[in-house]
């Protein structure tokens, strides 16, 4: 029996500004059945007070203890394994947020332990100078997500990996990925909420991210087609071992 249900944002409950048809009364409609909701992005652009301000202000009426991004993510693992090394981040407000909170120090300068990227829509030469400086004398390299785009209603837009994969090709070290498809996001939400893999379903709109997160956490899974992923594109995408367990044409057809 399903008893809680993670939503994907971006392309699975709204495109950018614009809220996906139903999703609203869906999301609304599982809550009044008893089921708990989640929301998690890789994104890491924002806090998770400033995504469930966002998602509020959509109608969805959430809170912050239901948001899981990917701010959040890297604060919480450099929290857990890290504590007491100072971080140089790529990144937007949200990261630093997020950081403040969990108690985890950044630098500005290239003295720094750890190299933290997110999306940065104010990236610069500088600051990749800085991250590669730092990663060459030995920092860790750590990421929200590696996502090549994300979706709008101008289209797909440059993602985090975009960034990632500009820093990772300058200092020739891989990234470990913090967000989807690691299952290190549902391993806080397990733990917190005491929830078993069986009751749990991933609802997104990318098998390279959201299914393959759902696989490797062995949870069920429901792509959706508002997103990234077209139909035509479905048989293809499931010969990799991506398939879902579900596709909708939106999360407005959802049942459980």
């Amino acid at each position: 029996m399903i008893k809680a249900i993670i939503f994907d944002l971006d392309g699975t409950l709204y495109r950018g500004k614009t809220v996906i048809l139903g999703a609203v009364e869906k999301v609304a409609e599982l809550r009044k059945a008893g089921k708990k909701v989640f929301f998690l992005t890789n994104a890491a652009t924002k806090s998770r007070t400033d995504v469930a301000a966002k998602l509020s202000g959509m109608g969805f009426d959430a809170r912050k203890e239901e948001v899981v991004c990917g701010a959040y993510l890297l604060a919480r693992y450099i929290a857990q394994n890290h504590r007491g090394k100072k971080v140089f981040v790529v990144g937007e407000r949200g990261i630093f947020d997020e950081f403040m909170e969990a108690g985890v120090a950044t630098t500005a300068g290239e003295d720094a332990d750890v190299v933290a990227v997110g999306l940065d829509r104010t990236f610069t030469y500088d600051k990749l100078c800085r991250a590669h400086i730092n990663l060459r004398k030995g920092a860790l390299f750590l990421a929200s997500n590696n996502d090549h785009v994300y979706p709008t209603e101008q289209g797909d837009l440059p993602g985090a990996g975009s960034i990632v994969a500009a820093i990772e090709f300058a200092s020739g070290k891989k990234p470990h990925i913090i967000g989807k498809p690691n299952p290190y996001a549902l391993e806080l939400l397990m733990k917190e909420n005491r929830l078993k893999c069986d009751e749990v379903l991933m609802v997104g709109d990318r098998p390279d991210i959201d299914i393959a997160f759902a696989k490797n956490c062995g949870i069920k899974s429901a792509l959706v087609l508002t997103g990234t992923t077209k139909k035509e594109e479905m048989e293809k995408k499931g010969k990799d071992g991506r398939k879902p367990d579900y596709v909708l044409a939106s999360v407005a057809d959802l049942k459980i």
